[in-house]
């Protein structure tokens, strides 16, 4: 938990580096506020708390340089301590272990491991664990950093391999997916009999298929039911020397016994393009011969190169729910959500448990409905109330709830957002 202290509210404050209102903190003063009730707290002073509301350390936030990205890493990997304390382990990688592999190795479920930018050339396996394999660039400091930390497989197998019965609790965050090779399934990612969270990742320039096989970017097999949001997957190839027609899903291969969730809104939408299969070339599901009536994969929001997309790019195109589809074009639109009369920041902490916080910036007042629901779409807690201008928290206790993924709705008159929340136990 982390608090600024300031008492009243100033375009800038002397000191401050090129005047600049630092973006890590924002400056709130409400009622039962900890830092200012507690801790008579100073301008210019930020307070780090426990999970108690201890106090454990304070600084003078303006000795940083918020275009700094060395000082940006300072505060990001100061709060990562902090909290490793008593919450996830932290890992590095290159700081700690020279390779991904090692740090995976030497982790202990639930903790993160956080990659610095690079050409990591190498094959990881997420052995047994539930881990969060996270690119450090996707701090969010700067975004042509996207992409910049790079798991190259060169050709050698499946680049990342996750069977060991994971669940969504297992996250890998914000990487360069390429060069993997294999015989059978799974060139970049193989998931099977498990069901972790891949998201906003980049995969593509990887193959799947000898004398047949799947899934040229991500193949699911066995019994699993991943969470794959907002990667942009493209150039991957399902192909061998074999004459038949035996190479499914360039993009991604899903086999009968598995049910993904693909997308679910705007941001969180993957994008589909330049993928090669025999059947599928963006998404493949395998089915027997005699299913006439089955679930739908859910697959809402994402982006293809055509929409709604053929059976060329879809197979077979009745075992995907593809509603509100997009066509590629809009995933290079900046914004694609229109301009909003609040802006909903993503929750903090997150993952969380069992207490995150909810902040939402209003521009003009007015009522807001607040709603959070699971993956089914099962509303599980909901505010709705009248906002007057400026910042304002909600906490939400999901005491109550199982671990999983969910998702924060708010809804104004004019507009509406959606954030994902990620709840560990």
């Amino acid at each position: 938990m982390i608090g600024v202290g300031k008492d009243a509210y100033n375009s800038s404050l002397d000191g401050m580096i090129d005047q600049n209102i630092l973006p890590w903190v924002e400056d709130r003063e409400e009622e039962g506020y900890p830092v200012w009730d507690d801790y008579e707290a100073v301008q210019r002073s930020t307070y780090f708390l426990d999970r108690q509301g201890e106090l454990i350390y304070q600084f003078n936030i303006t000795t940083l340089d918020p275009e700094s990205p060395e000082d940006y890493s300072y505060i990001i990997n100061l709060i990562l301590d902090f909290r490793s304390n008593n919450g996830p382990g932290i890992l590095r990688v290159i700081d700690d272990y020279l390779s991904i592999q090692s740090a995976i190795d030497n982790a202990m479920n639930g903790d993160i491991i956080l990659v610095d930018p690079g050409v990591y050339n190498e094959q990881i396996n997420f052995l047994d664990k539930n881990i969060s394999l996270v690119a450090l660039p996707y701090s969010g400091y700067e975004d042509n950093a996207y992409g910049s930390v790079v798991l190259d497989g060169g050709g050698q197998g499946s680049v990342v391999t996750i069977n060991n019965g994971q669940d969504q609790s297992s996250i890998l965050l914000g990487f360069k997916i390429q060069n993997g090779f294999s015989q059978n399934y799974g060139g970049g990612i193989l998931i099977e009999d498990s069901s972790p969270t891949i998201d906003r990742n980049i995969i593509h320039n990887n193959i799947a298929g000898s004398c047949g096989g799947g899934g040229g970017g991500i193949a699911i097999v066995g019994t699993s039911y991943p969470h794959i949001f907002g990667n942009e997957i493209f150039d991957n190839t399902v192909q061998g020397d074999c004459d038949c027609i035996c190479y499914f899903g360039g993009g991604i291969y899903v086999d009968s016994s598995s049910w993904p969730i693909l997308g679910g809104s705007v941001t969180i939408g993957n994008i589909f393009y330049d993928n090669y299969a025999d059947r599928g070339e963006s998404l493949y599901k395998n089915f027997s011969v005699d299913s006439f009536n089955w679930d739908q994969i859910y697959a809402h929001h994402n982006y293809f190169e055509e929409c709604p997309p053929d059976s060329f790019e879809v197979y077979p195109l009745n075992a995907w729910d593809l509603d509100s589809c997009h066509d590629i074009d809009l995933a290079k639109i900046d914004p694609i959500i229109p301009l909003s009369d609040f802006h909903l920041s993503p929750n903090y902490p997150n993952p969380f448990n069992p207490i995150t916080n909810i902040s939402i910036s209003i521009t003009d007042p007015g009522f807001i409905n607040l709603t959070i629901h699971n993956l089914q779409g099962k509303l599980v807690d909901q505010w709705n109330t009248f906002l007057e201008i400026g910042n304002h928290i909600f906490i939400w206790d999901a005491q109550k709830l199982p671990t999983g993924i969910y998702f924060i709705k708010v809804e104004s008159k004019q507009s509406n957002d959606t954030q994902k929340a990620i709840l560990l136990k």
